[in-house]
């Protein structure tokens, strides 16, 4: 599960993102978009993706969940990934943060999955 911590300002610079509950061990990286969605099962992942529209990735933040399964990131309000380039938090944007994480189907085979979704609006 996704949870998000810091100030409602985005002039204050102060979000931190955390992801719990992931399987131990697991590499994952946190995704950003303006918009809500759903798809299932995308690219043959075991899980649904809860945004949509354009979906930046914060891949150069790769994290491993180690033995307490958790990844957590500071994010830079100033400068959010984008399919084409970056974006900056304004004063009455909503922006939804997911994670996307290594995992193992039942059977346990590698797949990946995505936590539930955290929409966050600033003032």
């Amino acid at each position: 599960s996704i949870s998000a911590h810091g100030s409602p300002f985005a002039s204050a610079n102060d979000l931190t993102l955390r992801c719990a509950s992931l399987p131990q061990l697991s590499f994952g990286f946190f995704l950003v978009s303006r918009d809500a969605g759903f798809a299932a099962n995308p690219g043959g992942s075991a899980g649904n993706l809860c945004l949509g529209g354009a979906i930046g990735r914060f891949q150069q933040a790769i994290q491993n969940s180690g033995s307490a399964a958790v990844i957590e990131l500071q994010v830079d309000l100033t400068a959010l990934p984008q399919p084409n380039g970056t974006a900056a938090v304004v004063s009455g944007d909503t922006w939804r943060f997911s994670t996307w994480f290594r995992d193992r189907d039942p059977m346990g085979n590698p797949t990946s999955n995505f936590s539930d979704a955290v929409a966050v609006t600033f003032r």
